[in-house]
């Protein structure tokens, strides 16, 4: 690979950690009443970033992810650098493990082709069902949830429901622009 590959990799990677701690800044202003507890939502849109990334470019979506979510949980004066680092894995993680799952079992291709809206749906629940374990499992190893489950499911909720409708919005204007320029 040559360094000007290398190069542009490297600015968007940093160009997606940037667009999602910028969407979950938004997202904890605007929907800040629907927060369950600390680091849960009910409707979880970045979560459909850390999704989308990863389908379309899934190591440098993983690694966008990480070092957002490495960012965002520095700002948490009860998390070490270490801890931060270690959450912002848990979250890179689990959309990588719901792409290699879809590819693996359900016959997506790495260029999405076969992606259509039942797929996304199943694909959503998964990377759903694994960021909530994921992020449980974490936050109880830290002692901050009463149980695993007592955030695992609104986190569920969440986090499936805010890739849903952030992957159909960014679907649909692309479908605008594609309209526009035909």
């Amino acid at each position: 690979m040559d360094v000007r590959a290398l190069g542009g990799k490297l600015m968007a990677v940093v160009l997606m950690a940037a667009v999602y701690v910028g969407l979950a800044l938004g997202n904890e202003w605007m929907l800040a009443s629907m927060e369950y507890g600390k680091g849960v939502n009910w409707v979880y849109i970045p979560a459909g970033l850390r999704l989308g990334f990863v389908l379309v470019m899934p190591w440098a979506g993983a690694l966008a992810i990480s070092l957002g979510s490495f960012a965002m949980a520095l700002r948490d004066p009860d998390l070490t650098p270490a801890l931060a680092a270690f959450n912002g894995c848990v979250t890179g993680i689990a959309p990588v493990l719901a792409r290699h799952l879809a590819v693996s079992r359900w016959g997506l291709s790495d260029d999405l082709r076969e992606l259509n809206a039942p797929l996304l749906v199943k694909l959503c629940v998964l990377f759903g069902l694994f960021s909530s374990t994921f992020h449980q499992a974490f936050f109880a190893w830290l002692g901050r949830e009463a149980g695993v489950f007592a955030g695992a499911i609104p986190m569920f909720v969440g986090d499936t429901l805010g890739a849903l409708l952030c992957l159909y919005l960014i679907r649909t204007a692309l479908n605008l622009r594609l309209r526009r320029s035909s």
